[in-house]
């Protein structure tokens, strides 16, 4: 297969596929690498070794590293007839959690996780009507604020970033919420990804006011990947919404929902 594909065979080997071309048509997918041998598509590219193999539920998978334009990727290969025909993706960057890839291609083998991405199943992660990761955070007064001593409560989680433009476009609406809702069993916590506490307290909040109680976290222990991600927990620690499109006004709604909600 590598032997082939190095060799630009792509009568025998469909090239690149962006993972939502899986499952279209054969004859489809087959003119996918006649098209680029038509172009005569020069991007350097090289496959190194294949890292790990498996099947699943008669589908051989592999997963290769790859050189694209002289970095190190990953490409994920289907086949679906015992290895005769194999399907490629675009190169994807080695930093990739699992869980992305999953989204994308949900027939992957979990244990290509212990290669690309360790921490998969270990983050926390907010999906609607579960229950959340306990959390313990430190903001930045170096006061601590966990879970557990907020049970009983609505927590509203906004994951941001002092480099988000939406994100810093948003506080002075947010800021208008935390005081609508002063006096209510409800508490604004804002996870800062990639926002070191000197650079928050010196240099970001003095211009940006921001009435969340900020505390930076490490976004690789956390599964969110678009910023903002507003994400709301009900008085048992339950998640009543996790988005990035929520808008202001349904925001409030929801939080209103959840007070209402004293079981």
């Amino acid at each position: 297969m590598a032997n082939e594909y190095n060799n630009q065979n792509y009568e025998k080997y469909v090239d690149f596929l962006f993972p939502t071309d899986w499952g279209k048509e054969s004859k489809t997918l087959a003119g996918l690498g006649k098209s680029r041998t038509e172009q005569q598509d020069t991007v350097p590219f090289k496959i190194v070794r294949v890292l790990k193999s498996a099947i699943k539920e008669n589908e051989y998978q592999a997963l290769v590293l790859c050189k694209f334009l002289n970095k190190d990727s990953y490409v994920f290969s289907l086949s679906k007839d015992g290895g005769r025909n194999w399907l490629f993706t675009c190169p994807i960057s080695t930093k990739l959690y699992f869980n992305m890839a999953l989204v994308k291609i949900p027939t992957l083998d979990t244990t290509f996780s212990d290669i690309i991405d360790t921490k998969y199943g270990k983050r926390a992660y907010y999906k609607k009507g579960k229950k959340i990761t306990p959390f313990k955070f430190t903001d930045i007064q170096g006061k601590s604020i966990s879970s557990d001593s907020l049970k009983g409560k609505v927590i509203v989680l906004n994951f941001w970033s002092i480099s988000c433009s939406s994100c810093i476009a948003e506080m002075p609406e947010l800021n208008k919420l935390v005081a609508k809702m002063r006096g209510k069993d409800v508490v604004f916590i804002a996870p800062a990804v990639l926002s070191p506490k000197d650079v928050l307290i010196n240099n970001f909040l003095p211009k940006h006011p921001f009435d969340f109680r900020v505390v930076p976290i490490d976004i690789d222990d956390y599964s969110v990947s678009v910023f903002p991600t507003l994400v709301i927990i009900d008085r048992n620690l339950k998640v009543v919404e996790s988005s990035s499109k929520l808008s202001n006004k349904d925001l409030e709604q929801k939080i209103e929902k959840s007070l209402s909600n004293i079981n």
